[in-house]
């Protein structure tokens, strides 16, 4: 599935809908939900606050949609996660609200939702210079992973696109050059990761790193440069040093390159979507109908 309009047609497929817990609803994600509704791609609950905006309150409140109005938004996030513990909901969807309190329901130790596993952010984007999705991993989870946490990271990515049908995904471990580096820790963990892989740590896939952006996204680069490698201008994933570098690139690449986004928060037993507030209506939606199809394809129990 190289476009999300592939993911809008795999999610249509699907017999089973999800319910998605939507927390502190604002006009965007309001609109996504409706129209992901009407697609037959999920169902809804919202968990709303008294300080919700009241076109949005008497939209729902005279919807067909469940809902719930709680007094804070810690209160709608705990509400929400709680309903996804308990297997009323099947997703999680931040609202208008910040991700940190959403997360902190998530990660609270009674919260049901994680299992010691770490969380971390994935974008998927659709650009109109680049020929298929790719995953730009992690630029909302983890400020400054170690070594062992850019592993988990790396696995998440692998295991995500293998639920995309990618059975061989390529993976770029970016840096700002080519070369191993010692005073650049990124190059040397970008070095380490392509090692492990080459041994099978991370299962199917091919690691190349360290490696530039350019080298990583664009054909002519790799020619000019004279640098070979099948990750070169094919990465299906690009692994960013830091949650830094991640949320610039992945927000010059929409804001600045015409493209498109989806975002969500793997290693919860429900996906969390996670995308900016300021984020448009169909890239809320572009979320959504990921999300289906990732938890759908699941190995593990998603939907019941």
């Amino acid at each position: 599935m190289d476009k999300f309009e592939e993911i809008y047609k795999r999610a249509q497929m699907l017999r089973i809908v999800p319910r998605i817990a939507v927390v502190a609803p604002d006009r965007h994600s309001l609109a996504a939900v409706e129209e992901a509704v009407d697609l037959g791609l999920a169902s809804a609950a919202f968990f709303m606050t008294t300080a919700t905006e009241p076109y949005v309150l008497d939209k729902v409140r005279s919807s067909r949609f469940s809902y719930y109005v709680l007094d804070s938004v810690e209160e709608a996030a705990e509400y929400a996660v709680a309903a996804c513990s308990a297997s009323e909901c099947h997703m999680l969807m931040k609202g208008n609200l910040d991700s940190s309190v959403l997360l902190r329901a998530v990660l609270q130790k009674d919260s049901g939702l994680t299992e010691g596993k770490l969380l971390t952010h994935l974008a998927w984007l659709e650009m109109p210079s680049y020929h298929k999705l790719f995953i730009v991993t992690d630029g909302g989870m983890i400020p400054y992973p170690s070594l062992e946490e850019k592993e988990e990271i790396l696995q998440h990515a692998v295991n995500y696109s293998h639920r995309l049908g990618l059975q061989e995904p390529k993976i770029a471990v970016l840096a700002a050059a080519e070369k191993v580096n010692h005073k650049l820790r990124e190059t040397t963990d970008a070095a380490y990761l392509k090692e492990q892989a080459a041994k099978g740590k991370y299962g199917n896939c091919i690691v190349e790193g360290p490696i530039s952006f350019d080298l990583a996204y664009m054909p002519g680069a790799a020619e000019v440069k004279g640098y070979e490698s099948p990750v070169a201008g094919d990465a299906d994933v690009l692994l960013v040093p830091d949650l830094v570098s991640g949320n610039l690139l992945a927000k010059a690449l929409v804001y600045g390159g015409g493209g498109e986004m989806a975002g969500l928060i793997v290693g919860a037993r429900v996906p969390i979507l996670l995308i900016s507030r300021s984020a448009s209506t169909k890239e809320k939606m572009n979320t959504i109908a990921l999300a289906v199809v990732l938890a759908q394809t699941s190995d593990e129990k998603e939907l019941r």
